[in-house]
């Protein structure tokens, strides 16, 4: 067996990139997720490169790559994140000119099922790493997406929200990363991915209160399930049923069923009907470090497309009003490990 040099197979400790930026929101809406807009507001985004052995990059205004002279390339715009979700996006299909896509929220108009794809609400930045050394590359243990509690505490003062409320919206943010070498979603501050499910009862159409109903006069399920799936449903009754598993939840999540409309079993359907709905695939930090998960892998002098992009899953428990007027710090770095030999899976 071929003995691999010493620096071929050496770590570099210190982060490849970092990528360091603060957003704040601002009220625009009291309705949940599926239809609030602008709902954070993203500046002062700074990308740098600390290891010497990794030179960053990103494009010009002639569309051009243009690698920075020093060791950091940086982005003051202002951008806004609007509640999105996975679901129904197929990333797994790689173009160099193309970006991770997303659906956009549940207006009423637009049926029950598949929205349309996001144009805005979230945050994109394409770089472009290079080496003259084969390398992994994964997260730094230093990776971090928290609450910004002081900023909070004083929104809390100024809106009458509690501070717990707002410093929730570290536990709904998303990071994906998106190269040739697959698509990879971040989950920050959980021990191993949520598996969220991206469907479930909702309360859009009216906002009244009560889980939303078709003309048959039958609950309806939103978002990502197999189509083949038989709905089983209670029989309807004279009076309203409250549902003790959406006391606690967020405002447009679950509800109430209106007298005389059939509620949807969700159990029962996937006991006995085959109902399966799309749960996010995500990986928490502790999955993404080093010996476990790469992010993405750069060959001997090639220049590597990365597209990572921020955004808020709306189907995230977390995702609601409460995050209105939330702040939080997001500290992604990339650490990389040294080897000549390309994967050939991950």
């Amino acid at each position: 067996m071929k003995k691999i040099g010493v620096r071929q197979q050496s770590l570099l400790w210190a982060a490849l990139a970092l990528f360091s930026l603060t957003l704040s929101a601002f009220v625009t809406s009291t309705i949940a997720w599926f239809s609030v807009s602008d709902f954070l507001t993203v500046g002062n985004i700074h990308v740098e490169a600390t290891n010497h052995d990794i030179r960053i990059g990103e494009r010009n205004e002639l569309g051009m790559i243009e690698f920075a002279s020093g060791d950091s390339i940086s982005n003051d715009g202002e951008f806004y994140l609007t509640p999105v979700s996975s679901m129904f996006q197929d990333n797994s299909v790689y173009l160099n000119d193309r970006f991770p896509t997303l659906s956009s929220e549940y207006p009423s108009a637009r049926g029950y099922r598949q929205t349309g794809e996001a144009t805005s609400g979230f945050y994109q930045q394409e770089i472009f790493l290079t080496s003259d050394v084969g390398t992994y590359v994964y997260l730094d243990p230093t990776t971090s997406v928290k609450a910004n509690n002081s900023r909070n505490e004083v929104t809390a003062v100024q809106t009458g929200t509690s501070v717990e409320a707002l410093n929730s919206v570290e536990d709904a943010i998303r990071v994906s990363f998106y190269s040739e070498d697959g698509y990879v979603i971040y989950e920050p501050n959980v021990e191993k991915g949520s598996k969220t499910k991206l469907g479930g009862l909702l309360d859009v159409s009216f906002y009244d209160g009560y889980i939303d109903y078709n003309s048959s006069f039958e609950e309806v399920l939103y978002g990502e399930y197999n189509e083949d799936a038989n709905l089983i449903y209670d029989d309807a009754v004279d009076h309203d049923v409250e549902h003790h598993e959406y006391e606690d939840a967020k405002p447009g999540v679950g509800g109430k069923t209106k007298a005389g409309i059939r509620h949807l079993n969700l159990d029962k359907s996937v006991s006995e009907g085959n109902l399966h709905i799309k749960e996010e695939e995500t990986y928490a930090l502790s999955e993404l470090l080093h010996t476990k998960k790469w992010v993405t892998y750069i060959a001997p002098n090639e220049i590597k497309r990365l597209v990572i992009t921020i955004y808020l899953e709306g189907w995230d428990k977390e995702c609601s009003n409460d995050l209105i007027n939330a702040a939080f710090n997001a500290h992604i770095a990339f650490m990389g490990e040294h080897r000549t030999v390309a994967p050939t899976n991950n």
